[in-house]
């Protein structure tokens, strides 16, 4: 019995997408939920899974434009028990050789750099197959992981990365030296003739989700009154916490006990104490939130994802850690929905873990503002003890809140941001609630 694999509704406001990729080829055998292909809209990135075993028939390419509800293929689930396909080695001994001109040497025969062996890439997967052309590899070299030794384009990748994708050609011997002669004047150097552009650079369409991002990003520097405010907060207190407590922690968690939701948890309680900030605008009305949904943005190969934590306040240290633990695995590979990305009154973002020292974040419209975490450093900071000041190395972290000027006043927005230090390097007094 065939299915039809159709391109999914992913949100009411999405009506097409790219086929990014497909993970299987034409005739393959697939069992139920196995990952079928890759699926970009303008606003997310998911992969879409097979709804029944059986024989897959592709009938809409890679790099393809789809509508929803549009087929691209079928399975068919009578070619379930069907044998694979037979190895590359017991095709070629049934397939009649080529006549070959013996003056004119064949792709697998020319030593020469940047050769593509014609002949084995019909074996390839489709993105191994792509991969192989672009970098121009000699697909015979490659060891295959596939059944019957069908080259991946996992067994690609990993071909690239163990060793230089082309053989350099043997250096020519040296040649006897013929008697001393004198010196003759060197020619004035050649000028270097103009290079191709096509070898400096490489041009490909931008993909849809980031050009939605770009989209956004730019809307949100010319719609709202953007400014940024800093400030820096004693990480010390917290770390020496986190050092003492972590493997109890895991151990009856399941999960470690990282710096994010100590940030959730003082976000939640600055937007209590100054509920100023949990406002947004909505055409000619200023709306304040009641409820804490809070967005944490995880980076992904496809850009950046802004996924939301329902009810963050009426959630544990250990389940937001577990919550935003699934949201990164679930973000990288393309698993997340669409309605957990939507909404959400607040962000955070944290550059810290890519090595950032300071940066501005951009708001996520139409929230009015976000947070921007950064790298730990140890420094040298004056610390008052019993009414003396005295020099100690602290670990330090710079924050910075960008916010919208027409919605949060400075006053409010200051406050907010030192209410959040205070809870930082105080942590006791959070997971007590004091």
């Amino acid at each position: 019995m065939k299915a039809d694999i159709t391109v999914p509704a992913v949100g009411e406001s999405i009506t097409e997408g790219f086929i990014v990729e497909w993970h299987v080829a034409d005739g393959d055998t697939v069992e139920a939920d196995q990952p079928l292909f890759e699926l970009e809209t303008d606003k997310i990135t998911m992969t879409i899974a097979a709804e029944q075993a059986g024989k897959v028939s592709i009938s809409v390419g890679e790099d393809s434009k789809v509508e929803v509800g549009q087929v691209v293929g079928n399975i068919d689930s009578d070619g379930a028990g069907s044998s694979a396909p037979a190895p590359a080695e017991e095709k070629a001994e049934s397939a009649p050789e080529p006549k070959v001109e013996e003056e004119a040497p064949t792709a697998e025969q020319d030593s020469g750099n940047g050769q593509v062996n014609e002949s084995a890439l019909e074996e390839l997967a489709p993105a191994a197959r792509r991969l192989v052309l672009e970098n121009q590899l000699d697909p015979t070299k490659i060891e295959g992981s596939g059944k019957g030794g069908r080259i991946l384009k996992e067994d690609v990748m990993r071909f690239m990365e163990s060793g230089p994708a082309v053989e350099e050609k043997a250096a020519p011997a040296p040649k006897p030296q013929a008697e001393a002669k004198p010196a003759a004047a060197k020619p004035a150097p050649k000028p270097a003739a103009p290079r191709d552009p096509a070898e400096r650079q490489t041009r490909k369409p931008m993909s849809t989700i980031r050009k939605r991002i770009a989209e956004r990003l730019v809307s949100a520097k010319q719609d709202t009154a953007m400014l940024t405010t800093f400030n820096e907060v004693d990480m010390t207190n917290l770390m020496a916490m986190r050092a003492k407590y972590k493997e109890t922690y895991q151990k009856k968690y399941g999960v470690k006990l990282g710096v994010m939701s100590f940030f959730v948890k003082a976000v939640v309680d600055a937007l209590k104490t100054i509920p100023e900030v949990n406002r947004m605008i909505d055409g000619e009305d200023l709306i304040e939130n009641h409820y804490y949904d809070i967005g944490i943005a995880v980076s992904t190969e496809r850009g950046l994802m802004v996924p939301v934590l329902r009810d963050a306040d009426q959630k544990s240290f250990s389940e937001i850690e577990l919550e935003i633990g699934d949201f990164a695995k679930r973000a990288r590979d393309g698993k997340i929905k669409l309605d957990e990305l939507q909404g959400g009154v607040f962000t955070i973002t944290n550059g810290g873990v890519f090595g950032s020292l300071l940066s501005t974040p951009i708001l996520n419209p139409p929230q009015s503002a976000i947070l921007g975490m950064h790298g730990i450093k140890k420094r040298p900071i004056v610390v008052e003890k019993d009414g003396e000041d005295t020099l100690e190395i602290r670990q330090m972290m710079y924050l910075a809140m960008s916010y919208d000027h027409r919605v949060i006043d400075g006053r409010e927005s200051v406050t907010f941001l030192k209410r959040i230090m205070e809870c930082i390097e105080d942590p006791e007094r959070m997971m007590f609630e004091v």
